[in-house]
């Protein structure tokens, strides 16, 4: 596989730096077991020592333990230049922890654990510069290992721009169309170079009008990758007894099945999977209301039944 092209990949970090912010540097934290607490973070986070990351970019923490971050997200008016004003603003984390709680202003967003490790929390719906956001995350570290906020980032979106979508969605575009060329084509990569040489490296002006005629030029090659078809399903992989004892399977199982059925009310698309029949075996017992409900999604089509162990 060829290299990324600088061209390509520089113009991808370019539009990502509009709408985007890196804020795993910035995290103030404090352990439960110096005082770390909620109503402490609310307080005095901002006194608190800024976390060190470790080589892969982690805060990580002592195995079976619980720390609180702490951080202040104030809305510039422009981020690079770009305007903020009205645009969604999301958290975007994950982490490896055995039990998750994400605040917002001092409120309980979120929750998630081992196997629900992922989110995109929505701060506002429409940002207005200067307004702040106090955002604190509770992680308890599992027992068997340290634990780890993986990443943590500001994404700025505007789904509904008359033009053309934010820079960043422009930029997630490009990435795509950059690794389907390496991949399956990687003789058509200096045309695209042309292509964004001279529609976007030589061009000035507001940026939604060069973004809206970039992608005209690109459009072609959507086409192209649209020639395959990707079929995505949703899963969610859960040991039933590896180093905990079997009853946090369960729980674990009803966390996660829950938060399948939540996101399918929002996104009716997805389709999940799971493939572990002992833990419907116990929901039908146990958990007969959930149970129903799978049993559902199952019979509409959003719920796969697979492999058999």
């Amino acid at each position: 596989m060829n290299a990324p092209t600088s061209i390509v990949t520089n113009l991808i970090h370019e539009l990502r730096s509009y709408t985007q912010q890196d804020v795993q540097m910035q995290w103030h934290g404090l352990s439960e077991a110096l005082g770390g607490s909620l109503s402490a973070a609310m307080e005095h986070g901002e006194q608190w020592d800024v976390m060190p990351l470790n080589e892969r970019r982690h805060i990580a923490w002592a195995q079976g333990q619980v720390v609180f971050l702490y951080q202040r997200f104030t809305i510039p008016h422009t981020l690079n230049g770009y305007p903020l004003e009205g645009l969604t603003l999301r958290l975007v984390t994950a982490w490896w922890a055995e039990d998750a709680q994400l605040y917002l202003n001092g409120e309980l967003l979120q929750a998630g654990d081992l196997f629900d490790f992922f989110t995109r929390l929505c701060l506002s719906e429409a940002v207005i510069p200067g307004q702040s956001f106090d955002v604190v995350l509770r992680l308890e570290s599992p027992k068997h290992d340290a634990g780890a906020l993986v990443r943590s980032q500001l994404i700025y979106e505007a789904p509904n721009h008359p033009i053309s979508p934010e820079p960043g969605f422009v930029a997630d575009e490009l990435q795509v169309l950059q690794y389907y060329l390496q991949t399956l084509a990687p003789e058509k990569l200096a045309a695209v170079e042309t292509i964004i040489t001279h529609e976007w490296s030589t061009s000035n002006g507001d940026l939604h009008p060069r973004l809206a005629l970039l992608r005209q030029h690109l459009l072609p090659y959507g086409d192209w990758v649209k020639q395959r078809h990707i079929h995505c399903v949703g899963h969610a992989h859960l040991d039933l007894a590896w180093l905990w004892p079997v009853a946090d399977t369960w729980q674990a199982a009803e966390r996660t099945f829950e938060s399948v059925l939540a996101l399918q009310q929002e996104f009716p698309e997805l389709t999940y999977t799971h493939s572990s029949p002992a833990l419907f075996a116990w929901l039908e017992v146990h958990r007969p209301g959930l149970f129903h409900k799978i049993q559902q999604q199952v019979q509409a089509g959003t719920w796969s039944i697979d492999a058999g162990l």
